[in-house]
């Protein structure tokens, strides 16, 4: 059962509210689960005895993933999908809610260990099995390097971003209830890479320079905010499917909704990616005052890509050039 594209109609705004919720078994499956498995290991590694401190943030990363939730929860089950066929500016909430707003948060929790201790035993054992068996075979650990590097997190997230705002692919997305899924979940998930990127703090973060950081994060700041300026100005609206979607519900033009969409996608999209290079942007200053980081040789490695050419050797004559003849 897919996300609902049918709404119930009540006679206030309490009813449509309260009445157009609907549940999302894609989401219950690709997201539910290993949700349920973090809450799992969680609530075991409660029961055990720790320290004070290392119980308290615990709890504090566990109420990073109780918004995490709750935004993953609007985004899949609310009646904001089913809205989101009726009015763009909807439509860009519920884009921002699953690519901005919820995976942050996920992030913060840093979930990964409780997911992994969450899971049955046995079941964890096949995985960690199987992912040793990928991962030892070459083509497949260089593809692994390849996708899983910091620029293909910025490509993946300006990817969904830009072609699902096309008209042409948005249109034909808007068709299906099926189509609408893939959309979503494309949003969602290369917004967990990206954050990954961007703000986790753990060992397994793709890069430690603050200054690299900064650039992915500011490249696709660049690139919500170039969308919205275009979304914004322009002279028509860019979207037909909204009028023979759900059109019965509008009550104003599709360009004048189109305006209020890219002043949501301009506040609400580039603003928090704005807001994170800053703080990864002050810490890239702390490290080099501390000597952690040269920000110079950084920007010069990362722009001019220099390469160290080792001195040419000379050549073998086979004789001594300081003997001296007789």
């Amino acid at each position: 059962m897919a996300m609902s594209m049918v709404i119930v109609k009540a006679g206030s705004v309490l009813g449509y509210v309260v009445d157009n919720w609907h549940v999302d078994w894609y989401a219950v499956v690709l997201c539910g689960l290993p949700v349920a498995a973090y809450w799992r290991g969680h609530m075991r590694r409660m029961r055990t005895k720790m320290s004070p401190e290392i119980r308290a943030g615990y709890e504090r990363r566990a109420l990073a993933m109780l918004i995490a939730n709750f935004f993953m929860v609007i985004g899949f089950f609310s009646p904001i999908p089913t809205w989101a066929m009726v009015y763009q500016w909807v439509h860009m909430i519920w884009h921002l809610d699953l690519m901005v707003f919820a995976p942050p948060f996920l992030i913060i929790s840093d979930p990964w260990a409780e997911m992994a201790e969450g899971v049955p035993a046995p079941l964890m054992e096949r995985m960690r099995n199987g992912y040793r068996s990928l991962a030892s075979r070459d083509r497949v650990a260089r593809f692994a390097r390849v996708v899983s590097s910091p620029w293909a997190a910025v490509i993946a997230f300006d990817s969904a971003m830009w072609i699902w705002h096309v008209p042409g692919p948005f249109d034909w997305a808007m068709q299906s209830s099926g189509r609408m899924e893939l959309m979503m979940f494309s949003f969602f998930f290369a917004g967990v890479f990206m954050w990954y990127v961007a703000i986790d703090q753990g060992r397994r973060r793709y890069h430690e320079n603050g200054i690299l950081r900064f650039a992915h994060i500011a490249s696709v700041s660049m690139s919500c905010m170039l969308l919205a300026i275009l979304l914004g100005l322009s002279s028509g609206a860019w979207y037909s499917a909204f009028d023979w979607a759900m059109g019965t519900y509008r009550t104003m033009s599709l360009l004048a909704d189109q305006q209020i969409a890219a002043g949501i996608l301009w506040v609400f999209g580039a603003v928090p990616w704005f807001i994170a290079g800053v703080y990864v942007l002050r810490d890239a200053l702390t490290d080099e005052e501390r000597g952690a980081n040269n920000i110079t040789d950084t920007f010069r490695s990362f722009v001019l890509r220099r390469v160290r050419v080792a001195p040419p050797t000379r050549p073998v004559t086979g004789y001594n050039d300081n003997s001296r003849s007789i």
